[in-house]
């Protein structure tokens, strides 16, 4: 293990063998069916075991995520953190930081594999002292349905890999289910924020002030490959974003006033002044059933690539109906 882990630092021109100490936060909740997979491969990492901790954070789950955790007969450096009841990935985050004594946290989703030398690649990219976290690059399971919404998240040209690896990222490219940062870093710009207690937005809350800290600290590393066991159906997904557009988008816009335009929110009230009144023309558009329904048509019968352009209409049509009935 030594000698692989010395190659590893070596051949990248990183760390002089120096091992610092390291704490992967797996939030899990209801999550029996992937975790042994999870954990697995995290036994298998090439990393000293005195020098890394995982810490499972099990979020009030009602299947047998504990009692899997517990049969696994796994090392003393894997630990169960429970709640009592589900408070969601802000929280159970929370949790595992606040259990963690490592200089470098690794947050990673509970269906989710890595390969043996996931540790140590994002490790090795922090004796640059300007990186204050790194996100790997997301996988699609062989064994999920691989549909044309997959091929978008998993092929397209979007999200990070638009940066690539050796520029710094914008703070809304940095996801957090597979995401490293310092510390330090996250002691300065503080915990997640537990009022996000619905699904989505709470990374994109703190990769924001993270990012407004260290504007030129965020990475991607398409090299640090994570296989992702879970797959939702591109219908179940557009519930979910008209949900967030109604839960979750219009508070991060009242945290956060400046966020407006990544959720568009110009696309249903407009700013006062001379500014033009297309955008919530274009909004009201976008929220009819109609608009939704020719959106849906035409996606089903565009191959792919050109589908892509109507998985980000649906997106976006499904976000401003969210958005607009939680000004009802």
């Amino acid at each position: 293990m030594y000698s692989q882990t010395r190659a590893v630092f070596n051949g990248a021109n990183r760390l002089k063998i120096n091992f610092p100490a390291v704490a992967i936060i797996v939030p899990a909740y209801n999550a029996a069916g992937t975790l042994r997979i999870c954990l697995n491969a995290l036994i298998q990492q090439n990393y000293p075991s005195e020098k890394f901790q995982v810490l499972v954070v099990n979020d009030g789950s009602t299947d047998a995520t504990s009692a899997l955790f517990r049969q696994m007969n796994l090392p003393e450096n894997f630990k169960l953190l429970e709640h009592r009841k589900n408070r969601g990935l802000a929280s159970a985050r929370n949790t595992g930081i606040q259990g963690a004594d490592a200089e470098i946290v690794i947050f990673l989703d509970s269906d989710m594999e890595v390969a043996t030398d996931f540790t140590i690649r994002h490790v090795s990219w922090y004796i640059q002292s300007e990186v204050v976290g790194v996100v790997g690059e997301l996988l699609p399971a062989p064994e999920n349905t691989y549909d044309k919404y997959q091929r978008y998240l998993y092929e397209s040209r979007r999200g990070a890999r638009v940066i690539g690896k050796n520029h710094s990222l914008p703070f809304q490219y940095f996801i957090f289910g597979l995401t490293s940062m310092r510390r330090l870093a996250l002691e300065r710009i503080g915990a997640f924020d537990a009022a996000i207690n619905q699904y989505g937005g709470e990374d994109t809350e703190m990769a924001y002030r993270l990012w407004q800290e260290f504007p030129t600290g965020l990475f991607f590393d398409p090299e640090i490959r994570v296989i992702h066991h879970h797959y939702r159906p591109f219908q179940q997904v557009l519930k979910i974003v008209e949900q967030f557009g109604r839960r979750v988008a219009p508070y991060l816009v009242r945290k956060h006033p400046e966020l407006r335009g990544l959720y568009g929110v110009q696309f249903i009230k407009p700013r006062s002044g001379s500014q033009m009144k297309i955008k919530p023309w274009i909004g009201r558009a976008l929220q009819t059933d109609f608009a939704f329904e020719m959106f849906w048509f035409l996606f089903e019968i565009t191959p792919y690539p050109l589908s892509n352009f109507l998985v980000r209409g649906l997106l976006a049509s499904a976000l401003i109906r969210g958005m607009s009935n939680a000004q009802d």
